[in-house]
């Protein structure tokens, strides 16, 4: 009987997938073995079940895993995956964006008022000009921004969103919010419904936390940030397409807009190099997801989602992205 093959698409430290194990060998794209090269396409992908997507899936390695079963995207995102590959093949691709949302939330409010309190500006002026301090310690110098009663603007009441708001409405700030479809009314509490343009106008804060689409990708143009509210912040956990970075340089630096805090970029780490030389940039490298908790929280519900469509064959409904594309049970 030939081995049942999981594809991790790239090693992530303090995740382990080591419970799928010995049922499923373990194979890492990152770091194969000479073995495993050897053997990647003449026996490895036929065998595989299920693939761990942290990383591009193209539809080549879709349709050269002759017995996938699963699809499971390390996260929320899933916009580096083919999806109509997956699902013309029948295979279900599933997230786990409950997973992810109180430490991407928690890095969202975290660079919010790092941006609004100069807090990395500030840490950073006073290491290199140790000669000077008594200027900045003197008293009303540097001033930041209060956040409480100001207003943040959410792009996209999904899990990370919802979890956002908590956070900013117990600071008491207002919580107004934009995205294809509104709440009902009774899970809209304290927030409001905008639209997109709306927004920009009303906020001080705006959260980016949408899924990257056709739709949202470069929404952030010059014409939504003229849009924005004089002396506004731009928060961006989501992702770097969905950001003109030339624009935002532009914005940042003719005063329109305070400040800004990014975790995310196009192709994940390409800077604008203007971005690095803004004092009122706070740029991270994407590390929403990445805490020790998160991440284990993670691959311990990777593993039992993986172990269940693979053993079961059976297509889970919960965080099923294409759902809509399947049939109701695999023949």
């Amino acid at each position: 009987m030939s081995e049942r093959y999981i594809i991790v698409i790239k090693r992530v430290p303090n995740e382990d997938f080591t419970p799928l194990e010995p049922e499923f060998k373990l194979v890492y794209l990152d770091s194969l073995s000479q073995d495993e090269k050897e053997r990647l396409y003449s026996d490895i992908l036929p065998n595989t079940e299920g693939i761990i997507a942290t990383g591009a899936v193209s539809s080549e390695l879709i349709a050269k895993a002759l017995k996938l079963k699963v699809i499971m995207v390390n996260g929320a995102g899933y916009d580096d995956i083919d999806v109509r590959a997956a699902s013309a093949l029948q295979v279900p691709v599933y997230n786990i964006p409950d997973t992810t949302a109180a430490a991407t939330a928690e890095l969202a409010f975290t660079l919010m008022f790092s941006v609004a309190r100069r807090i990395s500006e500030l840490n950073y002026r006073i290491r290199s000009d140790s000669g000077h301090l008594k200027d900045y310690f003197a008293i009303g110098a540097n001033p930041g921004i209060s956040l409480t009663g100001k207003t943040l603007g959410i792009i996209g009441m999904g899990n990370i969103g919802s979890r956002l708001a908590r956070l900013a409405l117990s600071m008491n700030m207002k919580v107004v919010y934009t995205q294809r479809n509104q709440l009902p009314i009774g899970l809209e509490q304290s927030k409001r419904f905008l639209y997109f343009h709306d927004l920009l106008a009303a906020s001080d804060v705006v959260s980016i936390n949408c899924p990257l689409t056709d739709e949202t990708r470069g929404m952030f143009n010059e014409k939504a940030f003229m849009r924005m509210k004089n002396g506004s912040i731009l928060i961006n956990t989501a992702r770097g397409e969905i950001v003109d970075q030339k624009q935002l340089v532009r914005f940042l630096k003719n005063g329109k807009l305070y400040g800004a805090g990014l975790d995310v970029f196009p192709n994940n780490s390409e800077v604008d190099p203007e971005l690095l030389t803004l004092p009122n940039v706070i740029i991270t490298p994407h590390i929403g997801t990445n805490t020790f908790e998160t991440r284990q929280e993670m691959a311990s519900r990777i593993v039992s989602i993986v172990r269940a469509v693979c053993d079961n064959e059976a297509v889970l409904k919960g965080n099923l992205v294409n759902g809509h594309s399947l049939k109701a049970k695999k023949g």
